[in-house]
């Protein structure tokens, strides 16, 4: 028993040395596996701290614009010229045009036909029969032979016609022998030989223009061909027969007005009305431009001053309103600064809004003129807020 107990005793040591020695030497180096542990703990820790201790060291000041704003900051007001260009659109009433036609039968020699190209008044697009066909635009085609005395609507045409042309000097509704000069310089002008010892002015001499500068849109009348009298020889495209806006925009600069598209800059009156049709016929906007229902055009333009106006620019911030005493409502207004900080000797000014854009308001005074000095940022003053 004893010796069994001995026996276990020492196994019980034994055991609890080997496993002793075994935690120790099972595991080779485990004390030390622990202390690299350690190490690399702290190593870890110390870099946080130090990367928290760098970005306190390199943070930014705060920025300024957290601190409180200078109430009476000002800046000055600058000046800008500006045409106060606003899209509108012109309602254009659609008309055919009738084709520029032979005056007399022939074969045609010579042409200077080309789609594309305008035909002006005074000009010759072709030769029949060797001889030149002069284009003339007057108010209506020529029916009968006009000879010295003769009167009416067409002779007073004609008389207006020539002297548009610069061919003389010659108005009224009689032909003189005025008339019959003025057309054989019209004619020597472009080439085409005309005796001014006629007495008259046939309607085999003039080729009858629709509209002085219409585009030309197609040519079947080629070089070689036997044509007649009354035959086409110049396809010409719809044109406008009338151009109003739709609307003017409320609130514009005064002053006189223009429309623009692409290359093309045209008159327009107070009332919306555009004057040169063909020209404005010609434009990309109104060839590009469907017809809707009862053959009239929208065509979308650029409505502008002629001649730029100077207005002030001042920050957004710094339009305020106060009572207007003209219209008796809101007022569009600035305070004009009286001195850097010194904020007595400030003073509202009422100001028209011409326009904005990023942030700057262009304004003029209610006169047209322009602020002059610094305004404040922040209007506060003489009811201007």
């Amino acid at each position: 028993m004893f010796g069994h107990g001995k026996d276990g005793g020492k196994d019980g040591m034994g055991g609890r040395a080997a496993a002793k020695g075994k935690g120790r030497g099972g595991r080779p180096g485990g004390g030390f596996a622990i202390g690299r542990q350690m190490t690399a703990l702290i190593a870890v820790a110390c870099l946080l701290i130090g990367a928290g201790g760098a970005a306190v060291m390199l943070a930014p000041h705060p920025p300024q614009v957290l601190a409180q704003a200078n109430a009476n900051a000002a800046m000055t007001i600058e000046t800008q010229q500006v045409n106060d260009g606003r899209s509108i659109t012109i309602s254009a009433e659609e008309i055919s045009m009738a084709p520029v036609v032979a005056p007399r039968s022939g074969m045609v020699t010579s042409s200077n036909c080309k789609p594309g190209t305008t035909l002006a008044s005074g000009q010759s697009i072709m030769s029949i029969d060797g001889a030149g066909v002069l284009l003339l635009a007057t108010a209506e085609p020529l029916w009968r032979p006009l000879s010295v005395g003769e009167k009416g609507a067409d002779a007073e045409g004609l008389n207006n016609a020539l002297k548009a042309i610069g061919a003389g000097d010659v108005s009224g509704d009689t032909v003189t022998r005025a008339t019959i000069e003025a057309f054989a310089a019209a004619a020597d002008k472009a080439g085409v030989t005309w005796d001014k010892s006629h007495n008259a002015i046939t309607m085999q001499d003039v080729a009858w223009l629709p509209a002085d500068g219409v585009t030309i849109s197609g040519c079947p009348a080629p070089v070689g061909q036997m044509i007649g009298q009354g035959q086409p020889i110049a396809q010409l495209p719809a044109m406008a027969g009338s151009a109003k806006a739709q609307s003017l925009p409320e609130g514009a600069v005064a002053g006189e007005r223009v429309i623009q598209s692409g290359d093309a800059t045209l008159d327009i009156s107070e009332q919306g009305d555009v004057a040169d049709l063909a020209a404005f016929s010609r434009t990309r906007a109104f060839a590009s431009s469907g017809s809707m229902q009862g053959g009239t055009r929208q065509v979308s333009v650029q409505w502008m001053l002629k001649n730029p106006v100077t207005v002030g620019v001042v920050p957004a911030s710094s339009i305020g309103t106060m009572n207007g005493e003209r219209s008796g409502g809101a007022q569009a207004c600035i305070v004009v600064a009286g001195g850097s900080e010194n904020t007595t000797g400030d003073r509202a000014v009422g100001v028209n809004i011409v326009g904005s854009m990023l942030g700057r308001t262009y304004i003029q005074g209610a006169d047209g003129s322009i602020p002059s000095g610094n305004v404040r940022l922040t209007p506060n003053a003489g009811g201007c807020a």
